[in-house]
């Protein structure tokens, strides 16, 4: 038992304390008055008898405060009717009509909760479910459109891929949210090559840039990271989509990728680059927020959860972003990844 609590049981005994003062005080006078020739033994009995009835006094209280901390912090892990009865035992009959009312509420709020649980439970199991579902459709739309592009004219090709692209990142989204609201994630943290990783991501997205005319422009130099692939492909499809997304028609709009090694922060970089409408710099602090749709009466600008997502990856991942922009003269985005003995 710490100090603290010595001293919290002296203050709430002290009444007590001061009456058995008091009264040796008072007995003291009478044994002056009555037993001069034995004061002093009187006086000194008193005083031994006074203070080991406070000190046992004193260890009752601390033994009878321990029972009840016991009892009421069981109740509070598990308000069923045996602890509901300790408690009551623990602080006396006084109190039964308030602790009855309060198990009440407490039983109430946690079969609330445990039900609320339970829900979240079978509504991220269904989420899922569909995602895996819908992945079929998907790959067999993918399927489709590769075997039978001969047949179809390019500009019809390139919406249908365009769709199937949106599709695809959507369903993700949702996946990856759904992951990231769990518990608990895995993470299958491996050796992969940045290089590859972004020529998956660009192969994927090919016809989409090809019919936004978004040219690519890369400076890839291969960097040691260890990271999840899956994950860090859906970071960089994100960060490449909001470049598309918001590229000027006016223009000839590229997206720029450059990796390396930032030798002032000691850690390897992936930058992302575009010459696209940019953000304002009054909204540049929000643009990970969910849900943000900036000042559209002064631009397009709209990052919905694409970038929510891609933040919140990046904490789960240790990977620190960056960004940068000037309204109307593009948008930067940089990735520090930790180095492989810093994970």
């Amino acid at each position: 038992m710490k100090l603290k609590d010595w001293l919290n049981i002296i203050r709430e005994t002290h009444p007590w304390i001061l009456i058995i003062c008091i009264s040796d005080a008072f007995f003291i006078f009478l044994a002056w008055l009555a037993y001069p020739e034995n004061f002093k033994i009187l006086v000194a009995t008193m005083i031994i008898f006074s203070v080991l009835s406070i000190a046992t006094g004193i260890l009752l209280v601390r033994k009878r405060q321990e029972k009840k901390d016991k009892a009421f912090y069981d109740f509070l892990r598990e308000p069923s009717m045996e602890h509901e009865g300790d408690l009551i035992d623990s602080i006396g009959e006084l109190h039964k009509e308030k602790v009855n009312y309060l198990a009440d509420k407490v039983r109430t709020m946690k079969d609330k909760l445990d039900e609320t649980k339970l829900q979240n439970i079978d509504y991220e199991e269904f989420i899922e479910s569909w995602v895996h579902e819908i992945k079929t459709p998907i790959s067999l739309a993918t399927l489709v459109l590769e075997n039978r592009k001969e047949e179809m004219s390019p500009l019809v090709y390139q919406r249908l891929e365009h769709a199937r692209i949106n599709i695809l990142d959507d369903v993700e989204r949702i996946l990856f949210y759904a992951r990231l609201k769990a518990s608990h994630v895995d993470y299958n943290l491996e050796r992969i090559s940045l290089e590859l990783c972004c020529e998956d991501v660009l192969l994927e997205l090919q016809a989409l840039l090809d019919e936004k005319e978004v040219k690519i422009i890369s400076n890839m130099t291969d960097v040691p990271i260890v990271s999840d692939k899956k994950a860090l492909q859906f970071i960089i499809t994100q960060i490449l989509l909001n470049s598309v997304k918001y590229s000027k028609k006016e223009i000839e709009s590229f997206i720029r990728l450059n990796s390396g090694f930032d030798s002032i922060k000691k850690r390897y970089y992936l930058r992302i680059f575009d010459n696209g409408i940019g953000v304002l710099s009054s909204d540049l602090p929000f643009i990970f927020d969910k849900g943000f749709t900036g000042d559209n009466r002064s631009h397009n600008q709209s990052s919905g959860i694409g970038l929510y997502l891609v933040k919140k990856l990046c904490d789960e991942l240790k990977i620190e972003i960056e960004v940068d922009s000037e309204y109307g003269k593009g948008f930067t985005f940089q990735l520090l990844f930790p180095l492989i003995e810093d994970i």
